[in-house]
């Protein structure tokens, strides 16, 4: 089996992990390991450093893009008007 292959599959395992947890969080991880899928197949092969310095960039980007377009209105901060510890 190929290195590509097993990311693949490893990617589907995440993204089903997904579908049960609804946290983001392995989505980011699926969409990296596709993505480092991608990279083993045009490259042919493993290469450690390289994969795993693809796969952090890709899952941080993926998991912080998700957190910005999946936030409830309700996660955003609120000012107060008035402060206790005004005088």
């Amino acid at each position: 089996m190929e290195a590509y292959q097993i990311s693949i599959i490893a990617g589907i395992a995440a993204l089903i992990v997904e579908m049960f947890t609804f946290t983001f969080i392995f989505m980011g991880i699926g969409a990296a390991l596709f993505f480092v899928a991608l990279i083993q197949w045009v490259f042919d092969g493993f290469s450690v450093n390289r994969d795993i310095l693809a796969f952090a960039i890709v899952s941080f980007l993926s998991i912080v893009v998700a957190r910005r377009i999946y936030r409830k209105r309700s996660d955003q901060h609120k000012t107060a008007e008035e402060d206790v510890n005004q005088y």
